[in-house]
């Protein structure tokens, strides 16, 4: 009973600590993020990011998937994962260079059947970063003075969806799924889309200690909101000597979202005697436009050898690739430097032993490592900017229960310094938590 309470409590915890940042989201200062929709967050959970993102085809019962709908039918029991993510960047170009860091929520997502082989998913997740600031100073024209201009940008965009996955073949009970023959399933992940990424240009001309400093600035806030569905597949076929086959298929289909943009321009003057500012004029003016979000097609297959104690994955090979075409993208008419987009990765997990009864959690801990590969949407010069990676990561059981710490490290390269472009070097380190409890289940005696 007291086992009972605990885990109760420690539900309550984590959703009344789960923060309000998911909507304000912030990966470091990042010239790429000013692009698009900003630096885009890892589709994946925790305990996916360790194998480069991969997921498309496999997930173990215990953990959501949030790559593939469809693999949420795997998921018996109800689960609670939340997670923060965070990283450690250096972005240098041929003159300078610094770092940063910034960190958010990752996820917040609830599992939980509703028949017997039919699996809802509840979650909010952030879609996308962005920030950068940037300042420097001009000289005037025909005279001493000098302007200070700034450029900064900040915002995102975040998710709320609804996921429900069925399992069409898999027999009458999902107790032992490693006496089924194949296994087919279809899931659908409802999203809505919203958030808002903000521009701003600020010049100040400082005439000096005596005189009134002008300053003129420029607001841009472009807001965004709609539904986007996305449908998934997953297939698995058992071969022989414990050996499965998985295949896995999402498309997440393009849409306009609604967009509305407000722009104002302000000019005001700081009176430096008494210490105040004023406002000569402000113009705002504003628009609403729908804006092309592009389709995504991933792809993803894998090959399970399973414990026979078990019944689990002792260990996993998985390969998933994807592509999204950018340069269908239309932000209120103003088009970016978009292309399209193609990512392929391959990761691998293994458990020592998943049915060990001895002491020493690191037997049934999940190990973890990947490689990423991305060519990204953005262009510079007729120059792609790709994005390379390797992951390693784990997943530590809380004893003999169904609770797993999760640990990822992601290491990275992104852009180039030829052309007199931007490389981005980074370590992205994601913590997560997966909490499995068996609720809704109606007993058989009172």
């Amino acid at each position: 009973m007291r086992k009972g309470i605990y885990r109760y409590w420690l539900w309550v915890w984590i959703l009344w600590m789960t923060p309000t940042t998911i909507w304000s989201q912030d990966l470091g200062n990042s010239p790429y993020s000013r692009i698009g929709f900003g630096d885009l967050f890892p589709e994946g959970f925790s305990h996916q990011l360790g194998t480069g993102g991969t997921g498309a085809s496999f997930s173990y019962p215990f953990f959501i998937n949030n790559i593939n709908p469809a693999l949420s039918s795997l998921n018996r029991i109800t689960i609670l994962d939340v997670g923060v993510i965070g990283q450690v960047r250096q972005v240098e170009d041929n003159q300078s260079s610094f770092q940063d860091f910034g960190a958010t929520l990752g996820h917040l997502a609830i599992s939980f059947p509703v028949a017997r082989n039919w699996t809802s998913v509840i979650g909010i997740s952030p879609y996308s970063s962005v920030r950068f600031e940037n300042t420097f100073k001009l000289p005037v024209e025909n005279s001493d003075f000098m302007t200070d201009v700034t450029f900064r940008s900040s915002g995102g965009l975040s998710k709320v969806y609804l996921t429900n996955a069925i399992e069409l073949l898999g027999g009458k009970n999902n107790i032992r799924r490693d006496t089924l023959r194949n296994r087919l399933s279809l899931g659908l992940r409802i999203n809505y889309f919203f958030g808002s990424t903000i521009d701003e240009s600020i010049s100040s001309l400082d005439r000096g200690n005596a005189v009134s400093t002008q300053n003129l600035n420029f607001y841009r806030r472009d807001q965004f909101n709609d539904f986007v569905f996305e449908p998934g597949i997953s297939y698995t076929m058992r071969m022989k000597n414990d050996f499965k086959f998985h295949a896995g298929f999402v498309y997440l289909i393009g849409t306009d979202f609604d967009g509305e943009r407000l722009t104002s321009v302000n000019r005001s003057f700081l009176d430096p005697i008494i210490d105040n500012s004023f406002d000569i004029d402000t113009v705002s003016e504003s628009t609403k436009q729908n804006i092309t979000f592009p389709s995504r097609l991933q792809l993803g297959l894998s090959l399970e050898k399973t414990d026979k104690r078990s019944g689990l994955a002792k260990w996993v090979l998985s390969a998933d690739v994807a592509t999204q075409d950018w340069s269908e993208f239309s932000n209120f008419d103003n088009v970016d430097t978009l292309g399209q987009s193609y990512m392929a990765a391959l990761g691998f997990q293994w458990t020592p032993d998943l049915a060990s009864v001895r002491k020493g959690f690191w037997r049934r801990s999940v190990y973890r490592a990947g490689f990423r590969f991305d060519r990204t949407a953005l262009r510079f010069n007729n120059e792609a900017i790709d994005d390379i990676s390797f992951s390693l990561g784990t997943s530590i059981p809380f004893g003999r229960s169904r609770t797993n710490l999760n640990l990822a490290a992601q290491f990275g390269s992104r852009g180039t310094l030829d052309k007199n472009l931007v490389r981005e070097q980074y370590v992205k380190l994601s913590l997560g938590i997966t909490i499995g409890d068996t609720w809704f289940i109606k007993p058989k005696y009172d």
